[in-house]
Protein backbone atom coordinates (compact mmCIF):
# COMPACT_ATOMS: atom_id res chain seq x y z
CA UNK A 1 0.00 0.00 0.00
CA UNK A 2 1.38 3.43 -0.84
CA UNK A 3 2.45 5.51 2.14
CA UNK A 4 -0.34 7.92 3.07
CA UNK A 5 1.67 10.62 4.75
CA UNK A 6 0.09 13.28 6.92
CA UNK A 7 -3.49 12.63 5.96
CA UNK A 8 -5.87 14.57 8.17
CA UNK A 9 -7.83 12.23 10.39
CA UNK A 10 -11.00 13.58 11.91
CA UNK A 11 -12.05 10.89 14.29
CA UNK A 12 -10.18 8.03 15.76
CA UNK A 13 -10.47 5.62 18.64
CA UNK A 14 -8.53 7.92 20.93
CA UNK A 15 -10.69 10.91 19.94
CA UNK A 16 -7.75 12.98 18.70
CA UNK A 17 -7.85 15.30 15.76
CA UNK A 18 -4.63 14.11 14.18
CA UNK A 19 -2.76 13.04 11.10
CA UNK A 20 -2.15 9.51 9.91
CA UNK A 21 0.79 7.72 8.39
CA UNK A 22 0.17 4.22 7.18
CA UNK A 23 3.57 3.21 8.57
CA UNK A 24 1.95 3.65 12.01
CA UNK A 25 -0.50 0.89 11.03
CA UNK A 26 2.16 -1.66 10.09
CA UNK A 27 1.33 -5.01 11.63
CA UNK A 28 -2.43 -4.32 11.59
CA UNK A 29 -5.10 -5.40 9.13
CA UNK A 30 -6.91 -2.48 7.52
CA UNK A 31 -10.34 -2.10 6.00
CA UNK A 32 -10.07 0.99 3.82
CA UNK A 33 -13.54 1.97 2.65
CA UNK A 34 -14.44 4.77 0.24
CA UNK A 35 -17.83 6.47 0.44
CA UNK A 36 -19.47 9.43 -1.22
CA UNK A 37 -20.24 12.29 1.18
CA UNK A 38 -21.53 12.55 4.73
CA UNK A 39 -25.15 13.37 3.82
CA UNK A 40 -25.45 10.29 1.57
CA UNK A 41 -28.04 7.95 3.15
CA UNK A 42 -26.46 4.94 1.42
CA UNK A 43 -23.10 5.79 2.97
CA UNK A 44 -24.69 6.31 6.38
CA UNK A 45 -26.31 2.89 6.02
CA UNK A 46 -22.89 1.39 5.23
CA UNK A 47 -21.29 3.15 8.19
CA UNK A 48 -23.94 1.70 10.49
CA UNK A 49 -23.37 -1.79 9.01
CA UNK A 50 -19.72 -1.41 10.02
CA UNK A 51 -20.71 -0.05 13.43
CA UNK A 52 -22.87 -3.14 14.07
CA UNK A 53 -19.87 -5.40 13.39
CA UNK A 54 -17.24 -3.06 14.79
CA UNK A 55 -16.40 -5.15 17.87
CA UNK A 56 -16.04 -8.29 15.76
CA UNK A 57 -13.87 -6.50 13.19
CA UNK A 58 -11.72 -5.02 15.95
CA UNK A 59 -11.34 -8.42 17.64
CA UNK A 60 -10.17 -9.81 14.29
CA UNK A 61 -7.43 -7.19 14.25
CA UNK A 62 -8.95 -4.74 11.78
CA UNK A 63 -8.46 -1.00 11.82
CA UNK A 64 -11.26 0.69 9.87
CA UNK A 65 -10.45 3.76 7.80
CA UNK A 66 -13.39 5.40 6.07
CA UNK A 67 -12.84 8.07 3.40
CA UNK A 68 -15.44 10.69 2.45
CA UNK A 69 -15.61 13.47 -0.13
CA UNK A 70 -16.92 15.84 2.55
CA UNK A 71 -14.97 18.67 4.17
CA UNK A 72 -13.12 18.41 7.44
CA UNK A 73 -15.74 20.47 9.27
CA UNK A 74 -18.68 18.37 8.07
CA UNK A 75 -16.89 15.11 8.79
CA UNK A 76 -15.96 16.28 12.27
CA UNK A 77 -19.60 17.18 12.97
CA UNK A 78 -20.72 13.77 11.63
CA UNK A 79 -18.25 11.76 13.70
CA UNK A 80 -19.26 13.63 16.83
CA UNK A 81 -23.03 13.43 16.25
CA UNK A 82 -23.04 9.84 15.04
CA UNK A 83 -20.39 8.66 17.55
CA UNK A 84 -18.16 6.91 15.02
CA UNK A 85 -15.29 5.06 16.76
CA UNK A 86 -13.16 4.38 13.71
CA UNK A 87 -10.81 6.52 11.64
CA UNK A 88 -12.49 8.92 9.23
CA UNK A 89 -10.69 10.91 6.55
CA UNK A 90 -12.08 13.91 4.68
CA UNK A 91 -10.86 13.95 1.09
CA UNK A 92 -12.74 16.76 -0.70
CA UNK A 93 -9.81 17.19 -3.12
CA UNK A 94 -10.17 13.49 -4.09
CA UNK A 95 -6.49 12.73 -3.51
CA UNK A 96 -7.11 9.23 -2.15
CA UNK A 97 -9.98 8.57 -4.56
CA UNK A 98 -7.58 9.19 -7.44
CA UNK A 99 -4.74 7.24 -5.84
CA UNK A 100 -6.97 4.17 -5.41
CA UNK A 101 -8.82 4.75 -8.71
CA UNK A 102 -12.25 5.00 -7.06
CA UNK A 103 -14.54 5.93 -9.90
CA UNK A 104 -17.49 8.12 -10.71
CA UNK A 105 -19.95 6.49 -13.06
CA UNK A 106 -23.46 7.66 -14.01
CA UNK A 107 -24.47 4.28 -15.44
CA UNK A 108 -23.56 2.45 -12.21
CA UNK A 109 -25.36 5.15 -10.24
CA UNK A 110 -28.49 4.63 -12.29
CA UNK A 111 -28.39 0.82 -12.09
CA UNK A 112 -28.01 1.13 -8.32
CA UNK A 113 -31.59 2.42 -8.22
CA UNK A 114 -32.72 -1.14 -9.00
CA UNK A 115 -30.41 -2.89 -6.51
CA UNK A 116 -31.72 -2.62 -2.95
CA UNK A 117 -31.46 1.17 -3.20
CA UNK A 118 -34.79 1.96 -1.55
CA UNK A 119 -34.13 -0.14 1.59
CA UNK A 120 -30.60 1.19 2.09
CA UNK A 121 -31.58 4.79 1.27
CA UNK A 122 -34.56 4.92 3.63
CA UNK A 123 -32.69 2.96 6.31
CA UNK A 124 -29.66 5.23 6.11
CA UNK A 125 -31.82 8.36 6.12
CA UNK A 126 -33.58 7.24 9.33
CA UNK A 127 -30.23 6.61 11.05
CA UNK A 128 -28.98 10.21 10.72
CA UNK A 129 -28.87 12.19 13.97
CA UNK A 130 -28.32 15.52 12.15
CA UNK A 131 -28.75 17.06 8.73
CA UNK A 132 -25.75 17.64 6.48
CA UNK A 133 -25.20 19.38 3.15
CA UNK A 134 -24.23 17.34 0.09
CA UNK A 135 -20.51 17.83 -0.51
CA UNK A 136 -19.64 15.38 -3.21
CA UNK A 137 -20.62 13.56 -6.35
CA UNK A 138 -23.90 11.75 -6.85
CA UNK A 139 -22.19 9.38 -9.25
CA UNK A 140 -19.36 8.30 -6.93
CA UNK A 141 -19.19 4.51 -6.61
CA UNK A 142 -17.84 3.07 -3.36
CA UNK A 143 -14.85 0.79 -2.98
CA UNK A 144 -13.32 -1.33 -0.23
CA UNK A 145 -9.78 -2.57 0.26
CA UNK A 146 -8.61 -5.25 2.68
CA UNK A 147 -4.95 -4.67 3.48
CA UNK A 148 -2.85 -7.18 5.38
CA UNK A 149 -0.38 -6.61 8.21
CA UNK A 150 2.43 -6.01 5.69
CA UNK A 151 0.54 -3.29 3.85
CA UNK A 152 -0.36 -5.50 0.89
CA UNK A 153 -3.80 -5.11 -0.64
CA UNK A 154 -5.38 -8.56 -0.48
CA UNK A 155 -8.85 -7.61 -1.71
CA UNK A 156 -9.78 -4.66 -3.90
CA UNK A 157 -13.55 -4.44 -4.20
CA UNK A 158 -14.91 -1.78 -6.55
CA UNK A 159 -18.67 -1.33 -6.26
CA UNK A 160 -20.76 -2.57 -9.17
CA UNK A 161 -23.35 0.14 -8.52
CA UNK A 162 -24.02 2.99 -6.08
CA UNK A 163 -24.39 1.64 -2.55
CA UNK A 164 -22.49 -1.58 -3.33
CA UNK A 165 -19.70 -2.52 -0.92
CA UNK A 166 -17.88 -5.65 0.13
CA UNK A 167 -20.32 -7.47 2.42
CA UNK A 168 -19.36 -7.13 6.09
CA UNK A 169 -19.68 -10.90 6.51
CA UNK A 170 -16.92 -11.36 3.90
CA UNK A 171 -14.67 -8.93 5.78
CA UNK A 172 -15.20 -10.71 9.11
CA UNK A 173 -14.22 -14.05 7.47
Amino acid sequence: MPELVLLPVYSSEDGKDDTLKTSALKGKKILLTFNRYVSCPLCNFRTHELLEKYDSLKQNGFVIISVYESTRETLKQYTTQEEIPFIMIADPDETLYKQFKVQKNWFKSFTGLFRDYRRKHSGGKKLFKSNYEREGHLNRIGADFLIDENGIIKVAYYGRFVGDHLPVEEIVK
